[in-house]
C-alpha cells in the first residue's frame, strides 16, 4: 500500500529503524559503536570535516545494515525453506555491511591517529 502522505513516509521508516534496533543485534552493536566514536570525536574536538566523514561512514554503514535486514525479511517471506539463490541474496547483503563496517573504521582509525601524530 502506498503511503498517502511524506509524514507516514517517515513514520512508516521510523518504524523501521525501531523494529531493526530492538531485533538485529548487528544494528545495535553498530549504532554503540558509533555512539562511542562521536564522543570520542567530541572529546579529541574534532573538525568539522572529521564530523562530516563521521556522519557519510556512519550514516552508511546503519542504512547498509536496515538495506541487509530488508534483504533478509523479503528472502525468508519468499521461502521458508533453504534455497541456494536466497542464501547468496543474504551473504551479499552481509558482505554489504562488512565493506561499510570496514570503511567506517579505516575512516574513524584515520581521524584518531591524526589526531595523535
Amino acid at each position: 500500500m502506498k503511503n498517502i502522505t511524506f509524514l507516514d513516509s517517515i513514520k512508516c521508516a521510523v518504524k523501521g529503524m525501531k523494529y531493526a534496533f530492538k531485533t538485529e543485534k548487528n544494528f545495535k552493536y553498530y549504532f554503540f559503536i558509533a555512539l562511542f566514536f562521536l564522543i570520542l570525536n567530541i572529546l579529541l574536538k574534532s573538525t568539522k570535516l572529521d564530523y562530516i566523514l563521521y556522519i557519510i561512514v556512519t550514516s552508511g554503514v546503519l542504512m547498509a545494515e536496515l538495506a541487509n535486514t530488508a534483504i533478509e525479511h523479503v528472502a525468508n517471506a519468499i521461502s521458508g525453506k533453504y534455497n541456494e539463490e536466497i542464501r547468496l541474496a543474504k551473504d551479499i547483503g552481509s558482505g554489504i555491511v562488512l565493506m561499510q563496517g570496514f570503511a567506517f573504521f579505516i575512516v574513524e582509525g584515520i581521524v584518531f591517529i591524526t589526531k595523535f601524530v
